[in-house]
C-alpha cells in the first residue's frame, strides 16, 4: 500500500493561523510553525499588497527550531508559484490559510508527505512530482526535481519537459508492446498531438494499475484502463 497524503499541522495550530490571518486581514500574516508546536506571528514588512516577508532578524530568530513557515492569502485559493519555489529554497514546509474559503494548502518539499490523496499543486503537487516522490519512497531513487514556468504549459507545442529529461534520470525507452514492470514510467499525450502533458508511473502489475497526479485532482491509484492506454506516447524503463 502507498501511503496517504496527510496534513501535519494540528486543529490547534491551524486555530492560532487563522485567528492571526483573520486579525491582520486584508494584509498577509505570516510566521512560523516551532518544533515544539508552538505557532509565532511575525511582522510582515513587505511594502507590496497580497505579499508578505520576515526580516532577517526574526528569521534567524525562529528558522533553525522552525518545522513549518506560514503565511495566510486574503483570497487566492492555492499556493502562489512564489511561495513553491520559497519552499523549495528554504528546504522548508509551507501552510498557507485562504481568508476568503478559510481553507488550508500544505506543502513539504523534502519528498516525504504521502502519495495517494495529495491535493492538485503545479510545481509543488503534479504528475512529475508524484513520480519523482514515488521514485523515492518506493526505490530510494532521487530524480532532480525540474523547473515548471506557470499552470497550463504543459500544453503549449514547445513543452519538452519529459522527452528532453528523462534519460539523465536513468531511463532508457522500451516497445509499448513489452510487458509492463513496476517502475515503468508512461509518458501522455492527452487531447493533443504534439507533446508528452502527463506521467505516470506503472504501481502494480497483477492488479494493473498506475500512480498518477491528474489536473485539479487528488493524486490516485487508477487501472491502466483502455483511455490511458489509448493516449500513451512513450514508456520508459530505468537502467537498473
Amino acid at each position: 500500500m502507498l501511503s496517504q497524503y496527510n496534513n501535519p499541522i494540528t486543529g490547534e495550530q491551524q486555530a492560532s493561523i487563522r485567528a492571526y490571518a483573520e486579525e491582520a486581514h486584508p494584509v498577509e500574516a505570516c510566521g512560523f510553525v516551532l518544533v515544539d508546536g508552538t505557532v509565532v506571528e511575525c511582522t510582515n514588512t513587505a511594502t507590496q499588497p497580497d505579499t508578505f516577508v520576515i526580516s532577517a532578524e526574526e528569521t534567524a530568530l525562529y528558522l533553525d527550531d522552525a518545522v513549518a513557515s506560514w503565511h495566510s492569502h486574503a483570497d487566492y485559493a492555492s499556493m502562489s508559484f512564489a511561495d513553491i519555489n520559497a519552499s523549495k529554497a528554504l528546504n522548508l514546509p509551507y501552510v498557507v490559510f485562504n481568508c476568503a474559503s478559510t481553507e488550508f494548502y500544505y506543502f513539504d518539499p523534502r519528498q516525504s508527505v504521502g502519495l495517494v490523496g495529495r491535493p492538485w499543486m503545479y510545481g509543488g503537487y503534479d504528475c512529475y512530482s508524484a513520480v519523482r516522490d514515488w521514485y523515492a519512497q518506493e526505490m530510494g531513487v532521487e530524480m532532480a526535481d525540474y523547473e515548471r514556468l506557470y499552470e497550463g504549459e504543459w500544453s503549449q507545442r514547445g513543452f519538452t519537459h519529459f522527452e528532453d529529461n528523462f534519460a539523465a534520470e536513468g531511463f532508457f525507452k522500451i516497445p509499448k508492446t513489452v510487458d509492463l514492470q513496476r517502475g515503468d514510467v508512461l509518458l501522455f499525450r492527452i487531447r493533443n498531438d504534439h507533446t508528452c502533458n502527463h506521467v505516470a508511473v506503472f504501481e502494480d502489475v497483477e492488479a494493473n494499475q498506475i500512480y498518477q497526479h491528474l489536473v485539479d485532482r487528488d493524486s490516485a491509484i487508477m487501472a491502466y484502463s483502455g483511455y490511458f492506454r489509448d493516449n500513451t506516447f512513450m514508456v520508459l524503463r530505468r537502467d537498473g
